[in-house]
């Protein structure tokens, strides 16, 4: 049976310019695989519409959504919501992996309420530190790409067929690995290092489950 793997890009401001900009090898490796069905939301299409359509149709198993968020939602295109209370019943039996803001707090919870298998994300803001000069162009920005490798490192475990435990444990030991470099590092002329590992350590501190962390994509 074919997996269906949907991802949401939004890019209306620099941060979701910088996360549409670190999930852009999982959109490559997803769409090699012959066994994995994408749907992509990118851009203006990752609205609410877009979002409950495909989640409806495809039954969607693993959903990976990146741009703002609170406690209570994820936000897309313009930051309108397209995951709250209102429709987290979609989320029933399906993984959902969420790049944004504190939304494990309440809104992780509740979709474990309503018969999801696994809610991935972060308890509180997700810090990043990027290079002001290289702003316009995230893939280039080095300050960027610790960040960019544990987003990866967390979202292709799961492609990949690992537990969601398995993931998370996987994530927290690269960002511990990434502090230590970072908070050491001898080759830093901007004096970014310290601001790196200190965001790093804060994300670390952040991320976390709920749900059964034995279920795989």
């Amino acid at each position: 049976m074919t997996k269906q793997f949907l991802i949401t890009r939004p890019r209306h401001d620099k941060e979701t310019s910088y996360l549409h900009s670190f999930s852009k090898a999982i959109v490559g490796i997803v769409r090699e695989n012959k066994n994995i069905h994408l749907t992509e939301l990118e851009g203006e299409k990752a609205n609410r519409e877009n979002f409950e359509l495909a989640m409806h149709s495809s039954h969607s198993t693993l959903a990976y959504l990146n741009g703002h968020g609170d406690e209570k939602t994820v936000f897309g295109h313009n930051d309108a919501p397209i995951l709250d209370d209102d429709n987290i019943k979609l989320a029933r039996e399906k993984i959902i992996c969420a790049l944004a803001c504190s939304s494990l707090v309440k809104l992780g919870p509740l979709a474990i309420e309503e018969g999801a298998k696994a809610y991935l994300g972060y308890r509180d803001e997700f810090m990043l530190v990027g290079d002001p000069s290289k702003s316009a162009v995230p893939d280039k920005d080095k300050n960027a790409a610790p960040f960019r490798k544990v987003c990866h490192m967390l979202i292709n475990s799961l492609v990949s067929g690992e537990p969601a435990g398995e993931a998370i444990k996987k994530t927290k030991a690269e960002y511990k690995r990434l502090i230590r470099s970072y908070g050491t590092s001898e080759d830093d002329p901007f004096g970014d290092a310290p601001a790196i590992g200190l965001a790093l350590s804060w994300d670390l501190l952040g991320l976390d489950m709920v749900g059964d962390q034995n279920t795989t994509f």
